[in-house]
């Protein structure tokens, strides 16, 4: 089961992308995910972003006639830098629960 929806991504990035091409993203971002952090609840907010974030980057830079939509717009800053710190942040909160044998 994904982590997130098409519509989840579309909150945060506008693009012409269809919801098939962006439910392909989604995998990718989700399997990103479970190789980093290993498999996660489908129901935990925090990795509902964390793969909405994945995918809108990686939207963001394929298609560059996308734009930010949601809380983020392109006139209140970089982003991609934007994004790319709270995916770091997601990330860190995770990894530093992971106990490594």
């Amino acid at each position: 089961m994904a982590y997130c929806t098409a519509g989840d991504v579309r909150l945060i990035v506008n693009t012409s992308l269809t919801d098939e091409e962006i439910g392909s993203l989604i995998e990718m971002s989700d399997a990103e995910i479970d190789r980093e952090l290993g498999p996660q609840s489908p129901s935990d907010g925090a990795i509902r972003r964390l793969s909405m974030l994945l995918t809108a980057l990686a939207i963001r830079t394929r298609d560059p006639a996308s734009f930010a939509a949601g809380e983020y717009r392109e006139e209140s800053g970089d982003v991609l830098r934007i994004w790319r710190e709270e995916i770091e942040r997601i990330k860190r909160l995770y990894k530093s629960s992971l106990v490594r044998v």
